[in-house]
């Protein structure tokens, strides 16, 4: 259907009781009804678009946005929107509009209508509508009145909502009709119909202030762009974090980004409920970010270049990065580093320390720590989602020689890769992998051995005693890794032999009272800690 058969009327008073003056409100920096100007004016010629009001005020905002005015006398609001088109019609056929021509009308107080809606539409009408309205799918367990007022269900079979057919609400946003039906007939709904589905938020209709305030957490929700990466060499603790934060922000538009050479990253990102892609590298996450500006991207990829940060920001008003001692971190507008500072951001665009550590969600839930008991009946084993270093094998070996005859607890994650059977050391207990839940594990352990990564602060956080073996030289310089935290650390975990991992084991086993030192350092460190308030922190420094 070519546009210019096409007529937009937007009914706009200037009176309201549920939101005064609603229409010229501000929403965005803008008057409402130019959201739906603006919208009509993308798909249809300025001088096609009508708007029909009793206002002076909308009558200037109208005509400063270049589109035409109907005035009418001052009315009060008791009329159909059927009333007010039929009322139109010898405007517009003064215009040129012929019976044959598309009429649609554009309710002012649906703002987030996109323009591609009109066009739609029109292709509706071009495949044989003779109607067509917008709705939204809707659907609920309903009930109705018999006709005798006793309740009865309206539905067939009491099914989770997901499950029962569409039931599609009008939104007003969008309903049109050929002129010369709507001058046979002085209605906009005659038969064929065809239904415009739009999304929830298209679909807001503003007629009081609740709406209003739905309204505003939509036009002011930012679009917030995570990439996270993961592989044998990163470990998948990037990963978990991007989901963690995520989480956090989930009030505003969330996408997670993913290179594509690291399957199980995507495979886990895809299990939540933000939208999810992937990317061909740096180049493919930069053509993405062109396409789809970010009010904040958040960088959880280890150290970055100079170039490709600034390809960043010029794709993103603000830029923070993570664990980043890469020079590209100079670029961004904030790191987080938990686990060590950035010697050469400055202070006033670095957040550091244990504080700051952003754990799995699961833990922000937790009421109280951990159990002590004196006895150690219970050692838990965790090396990370790939483990490169085999350093579980490891660590079993040290039980072994030390004789440990409690249970043991091994997590793996889903990069593990390797066969795994703790009968082969002469030890008992159980090995999980891909665990859904953390803390229920964590808590049972008297003891844990693991490397310097995200896991320690979340031991520490529940009060739990650690042996650390560092996994590689970065993690080396983890500080949280160290007796202040609550953490015994042997260094690099490749060069530790089993027999020195042992004399730990025994010794921390054996000790009751610097398993309680520790413990009581752990817990210190680590009140207050929530991700809440690092992400109201971070938020704060980048003035959002």
């Amino acid at each position: 259907m070519n546009d210019e058969n096409t007529w937009v009327m937007i009914p706009a008073r200037g009176g309201s009781r549920g939101l005064p003056r609603k229409n010229v409100r501000l929403l965005g920096n803008m008057p409402l009804i130019m959201h739906a100007i603006r919208a009509c004016c993308e798909a249809i010629p300025t001088d096609r678009i009508v708007v029909v009001t009793d206002d002076d005020e909308i009558n200037s905002i109208a005509t400063h946005a270049g589109v035409r005015v109907m005035r009418e006398e001052e009315t009060t609001g008791k009329a159909t929107l059927d009333d007010v088109a039929t009322k139109t019609l010898p405007f517009l056929k003064e215009m040129g509009a012929r019976p044959e021509d598309i009429f649609l009308t554009v309710q002012p107080t649906c703002p987030f209508l996109q323009s591609e809606r009109i066009t739609q539409a029109q292709a509706l009408f071009a495949e044989g509508a003779a109607s067509v309205i917008s709705v939204v799918d809707d659907r609920h367990l309903g009930w109705r009145l018999g006709d005798d007022g006793t309740p009865e269900p309206d539905y067939t079979a009491r099914v989770n909502r997901q499950m029962l057919p569409p039931q599609f609400r009008e939104t007003g946003a969008v309903i049109g009709c050929r002129i010369r039906d709507l001058m046979a007939h002085g209605t906009r709904i005659v038969q064929p119909i065809r239904l415009l589905e739009v999304s929830k938020e298209e679909a807001i209709d503003i007629d009081d202030f609740s709406d209003w305030a739905v309204a505003k957490y939509y036009m002011d929700r930012r679009n917030v762009v995570i990439r996270a990466d993961a592989n044998r060499t990163l470990g998948m603790g990037h990963v978990f974090r991007a989901l963690a934060v995520a989480q956090e922000l989930a009030q505003y538009k969330v996408t997670l980004l993913t290179d594509r050479a690291g399957a199980l990253a995507f495979e886990l990102l895809s299990q939540s409920p933000f939208d999810v892609f992937e990317v061909d590298g740096d180049i493919g996450f930069l053509d993405w970010l062109e396409a789809n500006p970010a009010d904040l991207t958040i960088l959880d990829q280890l150290d970055t270049e100079p170039d490709y940060m600034r390809a960043v920001k010029a794709r993103s008003r603000n830029v923070v990065t993570f664990e980043d001692l890469g020079p590209g971190a100079l670029e961004a507008d904030l790191v987080v580093c938990d686990l060590y500072k950035n010697l050469d951001v400055p202070e006033d665009r670095q957040l550091t320390g244990i504080s700051n550590a952003i754990l799995a969600p699961s833990f922000e839930t937790l009421s109280e720590p951990a159990p002590f008991n004196d006895t150690v009946s219970n050692i838990l084993l965790l090396f990370g989602g790939t483990d490169p270093s085999c350093l579980t094998e490891k660590a079993l070996t040290a039980l072994e020689k030390a004789r440990y005859s409690g249970r043991c607890t091994v997590v793996i994650g889903p990069g593990f890769g390797r066969d795994l059977n703790l009968e082969t050391y002469g030890l008992k207990g159980e090995i999980h992998q891909n665990l859904k839940y953390m803390p229920g594990v964590m808590r049972k352990a008297d003891l844990a051995v693991s490397s310097a990564g995200r896991t320690i602060t979340e031991l520490t956080s529940l009060g739990i005693p650690v042996l650390c073996l560092c996994q590689n030289d970065k993690e080396l310089t983890h500080t949280h890794a160290s007796a202040r935290f609550g953490v015994v650390n042997l260094g690099l975990g490749a060069l530790a032999e089993p027999t020195t991992i042992t004399a730990h084991v025994q010794h921390l086993v054996d000790n009751i009272a610097l398993r309680r030192t520790l413990r009581t350092r752990a817990l210190h460190e680590t009140s207050g800690r929530s991700n809440g308030a690092i992400i109201e922190r971070m938020l704060a420094r980048l003035d959002l």
